[in-house]
Parts: structure tokens; C-alpha cells; sequence
């Protein structure tokens, strides 16, 4: 077996990119490749991966670039180095390229292959800032994550665009049932508590649905991180309820660990960050709403599995959300074309083949 070393942004919780990881570590082909993850901290996500018969390693990797790492991030490049030498690497994949420093000094250090796999929208300044240049190669999770990298200068033979994927045997369509006359009309936000989710925005478009709407009910669901920023953030949302008069019809749900269950509570899902919560939530058989930021454009066929539509003014947004919530026969239509389209192109064995091809490549070529 070869023996791949996995850089995990987090070991304490749990979001898309843990998701990912853990799909990918846990599904590989063990005949040919042995996953070996190294996580900032301990908690759940470690957890989940030792009960994947992952072997785990925890060692804090600081912030490269902060000047408060400037004494701490070269021994902690070099223990980093020590533990892919001990396991005999042969190859480093960082599921955050915000760790890129650390995987090009190992891969330096060991003179092995190294991937960096883009989960965000970046500026071709942060292209240039974290080192893309120096990794041997990129997975991309769409075209608009690839297209800054490409703007940076690096060359597009470099880079794979390949989609995040679900587990469509947990994620799946529940039995059709009657609406109940009178039943409200469930509409989710799924994501960790933060800015970049943008669940203030989705209150928002809430106010302008229940100012037309009286029977539709708000989800947010997800919990914020124990920091300054989420902190304030979470009670920032909290305000903006109380402030537009929303505790009856917006519920904060809080972290969630059944995913699949909460999904089939919605009706519709919304979501205005991209993520792998698209693919769950169409695997699930429910029609989805987002912006055009990150994967959302190549996951969602507009139209068909849910619709693409421009985050400002939320008005927009919230017409489109009464229009489903009055026509459920086109809500089950979508929810139907969605876990069709998931079928097709979330499948985790297409993913992980996809993912195997590049390391083979690299690996012969090494």
C-alpha cells in the first residue's frame, strides 16, 4: 500500500470539508492506498476518522503566515515532516490550501508530490500568497474555483475541477406523502454560524416571505464556533430576529448530527455559500435555491433542480420561495430532477475514482 498523508483543517468539528475528507480517506482503495490524517486538534472529527480505521495523528499546525507563528511554524513544519517520514509518505494532500506553506515544506523536505484541494473562491492575490505555484498539483472543486488559479498564472494542466460528492445511500428521497391542508412550508440554511454563510441575509429574504407568505417556517441550521468572531456573529443573528419580529416563524436548530433526517424535515433548502450541502440536499430529493458563488452554478441546474438568483435585493429570492411553497407539485418535480442529477454526478465512487487517477498520475510520474 502506498501510504498518503491528509492535512484536515479541524479535528474538533465537523463541516463541508471534513465531510469531504472523511469521504475520501474512508473510501479509497485500501489495496492500493493507506490514509494517514493529521488534524489541528481532537474532538469529533478525529473521532470519526479512527472509527473509519483511519490512523490519526494531532499536532497544531499555526497559522503560517500570522507573526505570532513566526517561532512555532518551523518546528511544527518539521515534526510535520518527521511524522510523513515515520509513515514513509509518498505522497501529501492538504484538504485546506490555506496549509499549503506546510505541505510544500514537507514535499520539499521528502521530495514527494503534493496536492492542495481549493474549497474556496480565492483572489489571485491569495493565489499567489499561499503558495499554489509551488504545489505539484490542484484539485479545484468547480470551474469558479479554478479560474482565479488560472488568472495567477498557474497552468491548467496543473488543475482538476472535480465536484464534491454525497453518500446517496444515506442521503436519499423520503416516501412522497399528501401535504396536510394547513401544514407549513419548511425552509432551511445549513452551515456553520458565521459571516461567509450569510445567515443574516437569509433572515432577510424570511421578512420578506412572512410579509407576503404567513405559512412558511425558517430553519437555521448549524451552530458558530467558540470565537470571538462567531460569537458575536451568533448574537447578531439572534438580534436580527427579535429586531424584525420573526421568533415564531425562524427556529435556530442548533448543531445537527443527523444530517440526513434534518434534510428531509425541509421542503427547500437555501443556501447563499455553496458547499457540499447542495449535493445533499438534491440526493435528498429537495430543490435548492443558492447564488452564483463557488460550485453552486455547476451542482444546481437552474430550472430544473432548483434555481441560481442573484443574493441582493432579497426580495428576489423570496418570490422565488412563495412560488414553490404555492406549488408543491413542482417542489416534488425538482426534488425528483435533483436526486437524478446527484445519481449522475455526486456519486462518492465517481469522486474517489476521479481523486485515485490524479494520484496515480502523480505518483508515476514522481
Amino acid at each position: 500500500m502506498i501510504p498518503i498523508l491528509y492535512l484536515s483543517h479541524c479535528g474538533s468539528n465537523i463541516g463541508g470539508g471534513e465531510k469531504q475528507l472523511l469521504y475520501l480517506v474512508s473510501h479509497l482503495d485500501r489495496n492500493r492506498y493507506q490514509p494517514i490524517v493529521v488534524c489541528p486538534d481532537d474532538g469529533i472529527f478525529a473521532d470519526h476518522l479512527r472509527a473509519a480505521s483511519v490512523p490519526t495523528v494531532i499536532l497544531n499546525l499555526p497559522p503560517w503566515r500570522k507573526a505570532t507563528s513566526r517561532l512555532t511554524r518551523h518546528s511544527a513544519a518539521r515534526k510535520l515532516t518527521a511524522i510523513a517520514k515515520r509513515h514513509n509518505t509518498q505522497l501529501i494532500h492538504t484538504s485546506d490550501s490555506w496549509l499549503n506553506p506546510y505541505v510544500w515544506y514537507t514535499g520539499k523536505q521528502l521530495s514527494i508530490p503534493t496536492v492542495s484541494h481549493v474549497r474556496n473562491v480565492l483572489t489571485p492575490e491569495q493565489v499567489q500568497k499561499y503558495q499554489f505555484a509551488e504545489m505539484t498539483h490542484i484539485i479545484a472543486i468547480s470551474e469558479q474555483s479554478k479560474l482565479p488559479l488560472v488568472q495567477a498564472g498557474i497552468c491548467s494542466e496543473k488543475i482538476d475541477v472535480i465536484l464534491n460528492c454525497v453518500d446517496l445511500s444515506v442521503f436519499c428521497p423520503a416516501p412522497v406523502r399528501e401535504s396536510k391542508k394547513g401544514e407549513a412550508f419548511s425552509v432551511g440554511i445549513v452551515g456553520r454560524i458565521e459571516p461567509f454563510k450569510q445567515q443574516k441575509t437569509f433572515i432577510e429574504i424570511a421578512a420578506e416571505v412572512v410579509a407576503r407568505h404567513q405559512n412558511v417556517r425558517f430553519y437555521i441550521i448549524g451552530a458558530a464556533l467558540d470565537t470571538r468572531e462567531h460569537r458575536v456573529y451568533l448574537r447578531e443573528v439572534r438580534q436580527l430576529i427579535a429586531e424584525r419580529q420573526l421568533d415564531e416563524v425562524i427556529c435556530l436548530s442548533g448543531h445537527r448530527t443527523d444530517m440526513p433526517e434534518a434534510m428531509q424535515e425541509l421542503d427547500l433548502l437555501i443556501t447563499l455559500s455553496a458547499g457540499s450541502v447542495i449535493a445533499e440536499a438534491m440526493a435528498s430529493g429537495k430543490p435548492v435555491i443558492g447564488t452564483s458563488i463557488g460550485s453552486t452554478a455547476e451542482m444546481i441546474v437552474h430550472g430544473v433542480t432548483g434555481y441560481i438568483m442573484p443574493l441582493d435585493p432579497p426580495a428576489v429570492i423570496a418570490h422565488q420561495i412563495i412560488e414553490l411553497a404555492t406549488a408543491p407539485e413542482l417542489c416534488i418535480q425538482m426534488g425528483t430532477a435533483g436526486r437524478r442529477r446527484a445519481e449522475a454526478a455526486f456519486g462518492i465512487e465517481t469522486h474517489i475514482q476521479k481523486i485515485q487517477d490524479v494520484y496515480k498520475h502523480l505518483l508515476n510520474h514522481s
